[in-house]
């Protein structure tokens, strides 16, 4: 079993200090480490299953929970969620990392975590974009917008935050303590009930609808990268990944991942399939 704890980090934006939550699982002896983004609703606990098994082979996993998200500080500012300060999390990261280091993000974290890199020049060995939209089409919009309406729901009831919670997220195989420790990290008590565990005013930052594209980091990318998708995910079938993955030899495609959008990497074949590319890549 692996040591898990959660560090809280100080940290100034702007004039504002604030908090980051760091959590790591430490195996018995690291030999490199990965670091973990989760989506733009999760926490680092979604990552937990997955550490179990890299853990074991030695690899440290660090996984913060993103500004406004989890255990880190909710800004209340819309205009403070900003790619910049997205990005420092990630670089408080560097203390924790070995010099064998990988990066993993899941959907919205994948695109952070491929910013993040670009930023330092491509220092990985490499990267894992799961189930990532790779430029601003209408199935991102769609999904903006869902989230747009879920940030600011109250739900009256524990018991109605946690059925949207497993039925919006296809989370029905999770069972025992791993689900109770999953809804935990996903919902908070506020006034008059409870709500998604991520500040409201994301929504504004949702709203903007900024477009991007990562088509051309990714076709020029030196580093491995897997982009993995579900079989039931809207961008499984997306031209543009295959066109990719023909432009550029480091790009590794699959599409079978067992999962609707996002595949959560708490299943079985899923922790195997990533935990293999990592393991290659820190070999």
């Amino acid at each position: 079993m692996s040591n898990e704890r959660v560090e809280k980090l100080a940290v100034l934006i702007g004039d504002f200090l604030v908090e980051c939550a760091v959590r790591i699982w430490e195996p018995k002896a690291a030999r490199a480490s990965v670091v973990c983004v989760h989506g733009f609703a999760g926490t680092s606990v979604d990552f937990a299953p997955l550490a179990e098994t890299l853990t074991r082979n030695g690899i440290r996993v660090i996984a913060p929970d993103m500004f406004g998200r989890g255990a880190s500080t909710f800004l209340s500012n819309p205009q403070l969620y900003s790619l910049r300060t997205q990005i420092l999390a990630l670089n408080l990261t560097k203390r924790y990392q070995e010099p064998a280091n990988c990066f993993l993000g899941t959907s919205w974290g994948g695109l952070m975590a491929l910013a993040h890199v670009a930023t330092i020049n491509w220092s990985t060995k490499g990267i894992v974009l799961n189930d990532c939209a790779v430029e601003a089409n209408d199935t991102v919009a769609g999904f903006r917008e869902k989230l747009t309406l879920e940030a600011e729901m109250i739900f009256p009831k524990k018991e109605d935050a946690e059925d949207h919670v497993i039925q919006s997220r296809a989370m029905d195989f999770l069972k025992g303590d791993m689900r109770e420790r999953f809804l935990a990290s996903r919902i908070r008590s506020v006034e008059g009930g409870w709500r998604m565990n991520y500040d409201p005013m994301l929504a504004d930052t949702l709203r903007a609808n900024n477009p991007f594209s990562a088509v051309d980091m990714l076709t020029k990318a030196p580093r491995p990268i897997l982009m993995s998708f579900g079989t039931e995910s809207p961008y499984v079938n997306d031209p543009v990944n295959d066109e990719i993955a023909e432009a550029n030899p480091n790009i590794t495609l699959i599409k079978f991942m067992s999962d609707p959008h996002p595949p959560s990497l708490m299943k079985p074949d899923q922790i195997l399939t990533i935990s293999g590319f990592l393991s290659h890549c820190l070999a």
